[in-house]
């Protein structure tokens, strides 16, 4: 595993991470099909996309429909309820590491081994790949998705700023203060009108090239230099920096394979 970047989880935070990622997008196909992969695969049960018509009648709802381990009985659940599934299996899930391992690969699309963390707990390894990531500077993540475009701090940041002596960038902060306390901090306000804006203020395109730059890039928010947080995130946003990686076509063909028979969401 040599220069290849790796990151060690218990096995409830990679059960949390798989939920948590599960559950972003579950507009999305290939969401409810790795849903519906993954629940049936923890709870020794069935489940699959699919559809059904909502309470009140007059629409349908996608979702999945699953059944528990040794029970012909079938129950539908839809997108806005995932979460809900997900955070009260959890606890539940009595899988093997090696289990969890499988679920982790398959839902956030990199290798995975179990093994022995820094303090010899149990847990797995997860080779995340993103050293293979390389910014080609397009503004894609600032320009285009909300995820990435940041719009609040913590108040640590802000007082670093302040220690800095970035007034130009405290200028476009507010403080939020809850009893005479600093709790944590909106950005970016235009200092003229005090109005948020609609875009980030530090991103500057370079002149005669399709080159982006962000003139706050050394003291840029934690939630700005950690992006994107993952290969997947990165590969599903459209963005540039893993190259030509087919990873996720791959993905969906492999899921539209195994649920062929499945209504089509």
């Amino acid at each position: 595993m040599a220069n290849k970047t790796l990151k060690f989880l218990s096995s409830e935070d990679a059960l949390n991470e798989v939920f948590v990622d599960l559950a972003v997008h579950p507009d999305k196909w290939y969401e409810f099909a790795l849903f519906a992969k993954v629940y049936g695969f923890l709870t020794r049960g069935k489940a699959w996309p699919g559809a059904a018509d909502s309470n009140a009648g007059d629409r349908t709802e996608n979702g999945i429909w699953y059944a528990a381990k040794q029970t012909r009985k079938e129950k539908f659940i839809t997108a806005s309820d995932f979460k809900k599934l997900a955070i009260d299996l959890i606890p539940k899930v009595k899988s093997r590491l090696d289990e969890i391992a499988q679920v982790y690969e398959w839902t956030m699309w990199v290798n995975t081994s179990p093994g022995k963390g820094p303090n010899g707990e149990e847990g797995i390894w997860v080779e995340t790949e993103m050293e293979k990531f390389k910014c080609v500077q397009c503004g894609h993540c600032c320009l285009k998705l909300h995820d990435a475009y940041c719009t609040s701090v913590d108040i640590e940041q802000a007082q670093r700023w302040r220690k800095e002596g970035r007034w130009d960038i405290i200028e476009r902060v507010e403080i939020m203060m809850v009893d005479g306390k600093e709790l944590f901090a909106d950005i970016w306000f235009s200092p003229t009108t005090g109005e948020e804006t609609a875009r980030c203020p530090w991103l500057r395109k370079l002149p005669n090239k399709n080159i982006y730059t962000c003139t706050i890039h050394e003291t840029k928010p934690p939630h700005c230099r950690n992006f994107p947080k993952s290969k997947k995130h990165a590969l599903t946003t459209s963005c540039k920096g893993f190259g030509n990686d087919s990873t996720f076509e791959i993905v969906k063909r492999n899921l539209e394979k195994l649920y062929a028979n499945s209504q089509k969401i």
